[in-house]
């Protein structure tokens, strides 16, 4: 027997009484954030908008999705028209549909994130962008605030905030149209370009205490260490220990990638502070003189040596896929981690 709803309706009779026009619906757009990496981090593909609302703005490649289409493809067909790129395989980054954001209509976007290989072509303005251009792009924060410096023909600042409920508020839109700064904010943070906020040493460094207070496992409080960086820490993408084995470090407890296993002390970052005794704080690992590449995604990297009775029995070693990620106040913060961690690994 068929299944009648509430109203005593069939499916058929249901959809034959159904009426598409009782309710608003939004347009569904689709916008894409082409990112190219450079030495000093990466550039961003904006177009000069041809048309209203925003007229001469820049913006990312984008727009409406048309019947039949699915946004996927809208965002292909568009990034095409308005760049003559192509081929390029595309990652969703978010869904974006803050009441307001176009001042047309209620319209939604799906945003998309790509990066233009090295021997990619060159974008050419086509359809309504009047014109393309590469701004690099640099992020840093300061009290919550995100702030995205854009250098290219033009050059202006955007500043975003955290928000739980949406992942960031506009703040300030720079030199950019719609929303797009949102947009660009959460496609940087997929592709591993976003500068992460800075760690709470205080609080970390506290639990770290109280998870190592009168237990007398080496290994379960490396572990817990280890699991407690990656925790905090943003835009990593390896934690963990190498300890020394005679003339070398071997690895141990970590988070991550699986990682190299024996270390000599005269190669790489951790042979250095180990060999040096001190730490090393490298903003691009491919500038270190026998950087070993156990991950090729890290750019940059922090070690610091671990200490018992006055010599180093091994190191804490972070990666990180961005440039610059550590900073002198990570270089204090780690410093005195491993100083409350040392006395809760005695026995190895």
């Amino acid at each position: 027997m068929e299944l009648l709803d509430k109203n005593g309706l069939t499916e058929a009779e249901y959809l034959a009484s159904y009426r598409a026009g009782d309710y608003e619906r939004p347009s569904v757009t689709a916008d894409v954030a082409v990112f190219r990496e450079t030495p000093a981090g990466c550039e961003l593909l904006l177009i000069r908008r041809g048309g209203h609302p925003f007229l001469g703005k820049w913006a990312l490649p984008g727009g409406f999705s048309e019947p039949g289409e699915t946004v996927d493809g809208a965002a292909v067909r568009e990034l095409r028209e308005e760049t003559g790129l192509s081929d390029l395989p595309l990652t969703p980054v978010g869904f974006f549909s803050l009441p307001g954001r176009d001042k047309r209509a209620w319209t939604m976007s799906e945003g998309f994130a790509t990066l233009l290989p090295e021997d990619g072509q060159e974008p050419q303005a086509g359809d309504d962008a009047r014109e393309t251009a590469w701004f690099a792009v640099n992020s840093r924060w300061a009290q919550r605030v995100l702030t995205l410096s854009f250098t290219g023909p033009e050059r202006f600042e955007a500043k975003l905030i955290r928000d739980g409920s949406y992942a960031f508020s506009i703040l300030d839109t720079g030199g950019l149209a719609f929303d797009h700064a949102h947009i660009i904010a959460r496609a940087m943070d997929a592709m591993g370009f976003l500068q992460p906020e800075a760690a709470d040493y205080d609080t970390m460094n506290a639990q770290l205490a109280s998870l190592v207070d009168g237990v007398p496992h080496s290994l379960a409080n490396l572990s817990n260490a280890a699991a407690l960086l990656w925790e905090h820490l943003g835009g990593i993408n390896w934690a963990g220990f190498y300890l020394m084995q005679g003339d070398k470090l071997v690895l141990g407890p970590f988070m991550g990638k699986t990682a190299c296993i024996e270390i000599p002390l005269t190669k790489g970052v951790c042979g250095a502070a180990a060999r040096l005794d001190s730490t090393q704080l490298v903003p691009d690992v491919h500038a270190f003189p026998g950087h070993i590449a156990c991950d090729s995604a890290s750019r940059s990297e922090i070690v610091v040596p671990l200490h018992r009775d006055g010599r180093v029995f091994g190191v804490l070693d972070i990666d990180s896929p961005l440039l610059h990620r550590f900073t002198e106040a990570d270089k204090a913060g780690l410093e005195a981690f491993a100083r409350i961690l040392e006395p809760a690994i005695a026995d190895i």
